[in-house]
């Protein structure tokens, strides 16, 4: 009989606490969204969704690389409550700042940009989830490896907040209670994850020195640029679908982008689940066994849905349109690259600490990625185009990170 380790046992159980997560994260969106593409239509849909791409870019900005630096040096230094704390409170004192800056650059767009005024209200709410993210420290939980807490409070307040989704949105006019509801679910779900960090882990707020600050933000700055490329370009495509091709095409693409990267998270809870495993142990045996086995069901679960996409669309979304498909089977070309991508990222590179290439790969991939979508919407006017730029921002990501790998032979190393 296999006899676990501690280590073991606790990545199965952060693997399957994530894995419950992002089930939830998938199945409660496939419940609500052809819920709110019929009752607000396409286009109010769009306007919402455009709406959150832009405040996405907010959130990006208050998480500066937390999640994955703060992880790395909390999974190291676990044991050491007074640096726990250090850490804690430096990264909080930080995001709260990001934060003031963040608002004060929303409401300066809100006040001089004419399309952002006369939907002051969507903005503002939407601008909730913000907050919502620097109350939540989900880098906390994961760098302690206690992320079954994350899936408690999250699974939590989404299922109530989605519920009141169907209570309060009747028809096209109450498009405003999505962005409200979305942002009180992440609000209070960050209050209560502040209550449990007091609780469980004895953590209070300190206020830290300067230079632990100043160490701290520099530590993310890597992490931020490969979250503003990798995270940023994502946003920056819908924005663009806004402004080029009208909140329609905004709809669908953000229908097939939900769904794209719903599936995408498959790599991304495996990726979160063994990176600060892979800090400590360098385990390349049991990477290899991990990375085989989740690209193998990727193949298996993608090729049905790529060619049942139809169907699959109008059994979600009950919407059949040729321009929806199309994007569909388009987006979800690139989706085995992705996943592969973020399995060699940090879970490998950053594991063995060649954090610089795992967040320069991203980096150069996104401005490729930018440079293939202004062509595709300002030259070219294409959305199919617009849309293959994933396919390339994906595959890039992958050589650049393959090109790493093999130069500094990580796939032959030893534990």
């Amino acid at each position: 009989m296999l006899k676990l380790t501690e280590d073991k046992k606790r990545l199965l159980s952060n693997f399957f606490s994530l894995s419950a997560l992002q089930g939830i994260n998938m199945i409660l969106p496939l419940i609500t969204l052809p819920y709110l593409v019929r009752v607000l239509g396409v286009e109010n849909f769009g306007l919402i969704n455009f709406a959150l791409s832009i405040v996405m870019f907010f959130t990006i900005i208050v998480s500066f690389g937390f999640s994955l630096s703060a992880t790395r040096e909390l999974s190291i230094n676990r044991d050491n409550h007074q640096k726990v704390t250090e850490i804690f409170s430096s990264v909080i004192i930080i995001q709260t700042i990001l934060f003031i800056l963040s608002f004060l650059i929303l409401f300066f767009l809100i006040f001089f940009i004419e399309s952002f005024s006369k939907n002051a209200l969507l903005y503002y709410m939407t601008f909730g989830i913000v907050l919502g993210t620097v109350l939540f420290p989900t880098w906390f939980f994961q760098g302690m490896e206690r992320m079954k807490y994350i899936t408690y409070i999250n699974v939590s307040f989404r299922v109530i907040f989605t519920v009141l989704i169907f209570v309060f949105v009747k028809d096209e006019n109450d498009y405003i209670f999505v962005p409200i509801l979305n942002s009180l679910g992440a609000i209070l779900g960050g209050i209560y994850s502040l209550f449990l960090i007091n609780k469980l882990f004895d953590i209070k707020f300190k206020i830290p020195k300067f230079d632990i600050l100043k160490k701290q933000f520099v530590d993310s700055y890597h992490f931020f640029l490969s979250r503003v490329a990798n995270n940023g370009s994502r946003y920056y495509a819908t924005a663009i679908i806004g402004i080029y091709f009208g909140n329609i095409a905004v709809g669908y693409y953000s229908m097939v982008e939900k769904l794209f990267f719903a599936f995408m998270s498959l790599g991304g809870v495996v990726s979160q689940t063994i990176y600060p495993y892979m800090s400590r142990t360098k385990d390349i045996r049991f990477f290899k066994k991990i990375f085989l086995s989740i690209i193998l069901l990727s193949i298996i679960i993608l090729i049905p849905t790529m060619y049942f996409n139809k169907e699959l669309l109008l059994l979600v979304f009950n919407v059949e349109d040729i321009m929806l498909s199309k994007l569909f089977i388009i987006v979800f070309s690139g989706s085995i690259f992705g996943i592969m991508s973020a399995l060699v990222g940090y879970p490998l590179l950053a594991g063995f600490g060649h954090i610089k290439y795992a967040n320069n790969s991203l980096i150069y991939a996104s401005f490729i990625y930018l440079i293939a979508i202004s062509i595709s919407s300002i030259l070219f006017n294409d959305i199919y185009m617009v849309a293959f730029s994933i396919v390339i921002y994906e595959l890039s990501g992958l050589l650049f990170r393959g090109y790493y790998i093999n130069r500094e032979k990580l796939l032959w190393k030893r534990r």
